[in-house]
């Protein structure tokens, strides 16, 4: 669970510190005050986008730590583990820094870690419903979700998925290999022919003939040159060989007497020895060459057919090797080819286990969606709708697909004796508030987080139905810690721990968030309840909505 926030120059957030205890935990404050400061940091802490207008004016950054706890073998204990960060403390801190630069860093109990990593660690531990989720009972595949969600059929619908996927990619490969069997045959007969056309030719390699044509064709220049260079090393009255013995033999007198002259000295016995065997290696080159014209033509001959076959084939003449060996490799393919009988038969054996697997969810689904339709109208029956009716209904869809076999809607009615119809058309906003409140808390039992935050999902509803919804979450509170920020008495008045955002008159302006005593908490729900005067009657009805609260407990 959610154990600490600290905020440091974060929004109006000056330096605050913030212990959450278990339970059911609300947060209330007039419209301005900051109540969002909390759930913006937690989230920024949980590896949402965030920007520049988080950092306090006038601060270069702004610093975020949430502290959770928790369980040895729980998921995040898990995910801990994997990535090597777990330790004895049980505990698990996530840092955000945001500067002002626009930049963010992140840490996972102190070790860096990228926002993926805090996404990752966030879905285990928090989960967040806004008062803008009733948007989502509109969309088309919400009740198919919710429905999955609750009856735990998440892995029936991935095997459907699976299965659907492997059978259209059974039908593309089955297409691919009737439409190559049609041009299979003149391809293979092209590579054929062009394999045998530069099967000799791979076998010799063009660069070492390249090399040996040229240095043919400066047979004469290269002679002379070796001539020269023989002459003036070893067989001139003054060659170089002979100088250098002579240096070197004026030098091992005095090696001795000095430490640089010595290494002077050894470079030069070095060099000698070198220019020993370059000399050596010079007169064999020598003798060994000779000019070939056969086989200079030969090589020209050569050439020819590399350039030839080059420019036919588009490509350079070192590369029609590598050419060569593609052809080679997509003609194996070719001959390897499945036979699109043996496909066809694996696209009939995957659509029957699509079939199965789609039948077997769609059977579970409809078994499922009776009770827990029958479920969701007792639940919204008490929140001021007691005629309300819920039902599923599945329509078959034209072509099976990874979803299953039907389009499933809730169906709604609030009005005895009139027909259920989908929600879009006939719920009002106040009772699509109240059914999406329900939804959730149903939806917040499955739950693996620990941590579950209601941002003002209470708007709409007041009076009995505030305080049925209080009830609610008290009841949802005592299996995991709820978070919930709320403009409603009634709500409040059922929590553990009720925390207090506040505006201070500071320059520039900041807020805080405070821990209500019991006596202050009377005064904070006569506020919400009774405006800005504060009076006997408002204190008398605050004390009662808290009477309420110890008699249900």
């Amino acid at each position: 669970m959610l154990t600490h926030l600290n905020l440091i120059n974060f929004a109006l957030a000056d330096n605050l510190a913030i212990d959450i205890e278990q339970g059911f935990n609300v947060l209330t404050g007039e419209t301005g005050a900051g109540k969002s400061l909390l759930l913006d940091a937690l989230s920024a802490c949980l590896g949402e986008r965030t920007d520049t207008g988080y950092v306090r004016y006038g601060s270069e950054k702004a610093d975020i730590t949430a502290i959770f706890n928790y369980q040895e073998h729980s998921p995040e204990a898990l995910w801990l583990k994997n990535h090597e960060l777990d330790d004895d403390s049980g505990e698990i801190h996530l840092r955000r820094v945001i500067f002002a630069t626009g930049r963010s860093k992140a840490w996972v109990n102190g070790r860096p870690s990228s926002l993926s990593e805090l996404k990752e660690i966030g879905r285990l531990l928090v989960q967040l419903y806004s008062q803008h989720s009733q948007q989502q009972l509109l969309e088309p595949p919400y009740p198919r979700h919710w429905l999955d969600r609750y009856s735990n059929f998440a892995d029936p619908a991935q095997q459907v998925r699976d299965s659907y996927h492997t059978w259209q990619k059974n039908i593309r490969s089955h297409q691919a290999a009737i439409d190559a069997q049609a041009n299979r045959l003149q391809r293979m007969d092209t590579l054929q022919q062009q394999l045998e056309e530069l099967e000799e030719l791979i076998q010799i390699d063009y660069k070492d003939i390249e090399q040996e044509f040229d240095r043919l064709s400066h047979h004469e220049h290269i002679m002379q040159d070796c001539g020269y260079s023989l002459n003036a090393l070893d067989e001139s009255e003054q060659n170089i060989s002979q100088e250098i013995a002579v240096i070197i033999r004026r030098l091992e007198s005095h090696a001795g007497r000095s430490e640089q002259l010595s290494e002077i000295y050894n470079a030069l016995l070095n060099a000698q020895s070198e220019l020993d065997d370059a000399t050596a290696n010079l007169r064999q080159f020598v003798d060994r060459q000779s000019f070939d014209p056969e086989r200079m033509e030969e090589l020209n001959a050569q050439l020819e057919v590399f350039h030839r076959l080059a420019r036919k084939y588009r490509t350079q003449p070192e590369t029609l090797k590598e050419q060569y060996q593609l052809w080679q490799d997509e003609l194996e393919q070719l001959n390897q080819l499945q036979d699109p009988a043996t496909l066809a038969e694996q696209v009939e054996s995957s659509h029957r286990a699509f079939l199965d697997h789609a039948q077997h969810l769609d059977d579970i689904r409809r078994e499922a969606a009776i009770p827990l339709a029958r479920q969701l109208t007792e639940q919204v029956k008490t929140l001021a709708l007691p005629e309300a009716y819920f039902e599923f209904k599945f329509e078959p869809l034209e072509q099976p697909s990874a979803e299953g076999f039907s389009f499933i809607q809730l169906l709604f009615t609030a009005n005895r004796g009139m027909p259920a119809q989908p929600l879009a058309r006939v719920a009002s906003g106040g009772e699509l508030s109240r059914i999406a409140l329900v939804m959730q808390v149903m939806n917040a039992e499955k739950t693996e987080a620990e941590v579950l935050v209601f941002d003002e999902i209470d708007v709409g509803i007041s009076g009995g139905t505030a305080e049925i919804v209080g009830r609610l979450l008290t009841s949802l509170g005592q299996h995991v810690q709820i978070l919930c920020i709320t403009h409603q008495a009634q709500v409040a008045a059922q929590s553990d721990q009720h925390l207090l955002a506040h505006k201070l008159q500071t320059d520039p302006a900041s807020s805080t968030i405070i821990e209500l005593e019991e006596e202050q908490r009377i005064l904070e729900l006569a506020r919400m309840t009774g405006g800005v005067e504060i009076n006997e009657t408002t204190l008398q009805h605050a004390r009662q909505l808290r009477q309420l609260k110890f008699q249900n407990g």
